[in-house]
């Protein structure tokens, strides 16, 4: 009896030193799936949490502790890698992300940001703190600026600012001296800074995955274009919205300017516009560009990839711009993602549906 008590004693030790933290942490006996701990034990940061727990409360999202925010590796009690983008699957977060707290500068030893698909207007000014970010996806939100400081960010690899509403980048962008990849396509530039091209990128090669170092097809950069933009094989360059998966032909939008298909590098290539408004309320428009004569399959399908409607079966396109209309007052709200197809490319836009 006196051995069973000795060991039941020594079990309570060993878990009230095990549970033991820094002040400044908390010691959490369960974790989330979605949690993984890459290095120590479970004393997480008081102020990592904090964070999170204002991203959830900011948007409403529906957790019960912030510990189940999207998929998250902590290092040593801190936060290291955080996907929260809204994929529509259990890997990301389960609803959309509209805010960024003030205090999100406290994760500053974030190493990787997920943050794609969401309705992210903004980012707060804090976000410059991030002094360990390495990689930051950001593309498929609504921002229209990023802050002034974000050249502060001096360990950034990698910035994935794609299909977005940039109308301008600030001059401290040049300061990010490891940048390795800059994706800027489908936004609204109309100026670079004017140090740009002392950014070290590679303007115009791929990686060994096929992914361009630079990318910024899509914008409405028309007039004195910065030389090493002008002429870098990716000035008409995008990805594929929904994957990445392939390369797209995406001119300049400038009124002064025909598409000169001819002499592209997809000359055959249609386009689809982003869709507008989204998210919506009953109807979202889409343009298509279409290049050369051809029939188009339209669809529509759910977040679980269900098909749920069709706008266009085997139908015939002419050459010049098609405005395509879907109306969701019968479904309901979510996630829905249009499907366009001509039988060679196939491209995909994501819409919200909001009543």
């Amino acid at each position: 009896m006196k051995k069973n008590y000795l060991i039941i004693l020594a079990l309570f030790v060993l878990n009230w030193c095990l549970a033991e933290c820094d002040s400044t942490f908390t010691y959490y006996n369960e974790l989330p799936n979605n949690v993984t701990i890459l290095v120590g034990d479970s004393c997480l940061s008081n102020d990592d949490v904090a964070v999170l727990d204002s991203i959830v409360s900011l948007n409403d999202l529906d957790y019960d502790s912030p510990l189940e925010l999207g998929t998250q590796t902590w290092f040593n009690g801190r936060l290291r890698f955080l996907v929260a983008g809204n994929y529509g699957n259990s890997s990301g977060v389960n609803d959309t992300i509209y805010t960024l707290p003030e205090n999100f500068g406290d994760l500053n030893e974030l190493a990787s940001l997920y943050l794609e698909w969401n309705r992210i207007s903004e980012l707060p000014a804090s976000f410059s703190n991030l002094s360990g970010l390495f990689s930051v996806y950001l593309n498929n939100n609504i921002l229209s600026t990023i802050v002034d400081s974000i050249g502060s960010l001096s360990n950034l690899y990698f910035l994935d600012l794609g299909y977005n509403y940039l109308e301008s980048l600030p001059e401290s962008i040049c300061n990010l001296e490891n940048l390795e990849y800059l994706w800027l396509f489908n936004n609204q530039l109309t100026q670079l800074p004017e140090c740009f091209c002392n950014m070290e990128l590679d303007w115009n090669n791929n990686d060994n995955g096929g992914f361009p170092y630079f990318a910024i097809g899509a914008n409405y950069l028309c007039d004195s274009v910065a030389t090493c933009v002008a002429e870098s094989d990716n000035f008409e360059l995008s990805l594929d919205q929904f994957y990445y998966s392939f390369p797209v032909f995406s001119p300049q939008d400038c009124d002064s300017t025909t598409t000169n298909t001819e002499s592209s590098l997809y000359p055959y290539q249609y386009h689809v516009s982003a869709p507008y408004p989204n998210p919506f309320n009953p109807t979202v428009k889409i343009n298509i560009n279409i290049p050369y004569d051809r029939k188009m399959d339209i669809h529509v399908y759910n977040s679980l990839g269900q098909e749920t409607s069709i706008i266009s079966l085997n139908k015939y396109f002419t050459t010049g711009t098609h405005s395509v209309y879907w109306n969701g007052s019968q479904y309901a709200s979510g996630v829905y993602y249009i499907k366009f197809s001509d039988g060679f490319e196939t491209q995909i836009r994501k819409i919200i549906l909001l009543k």
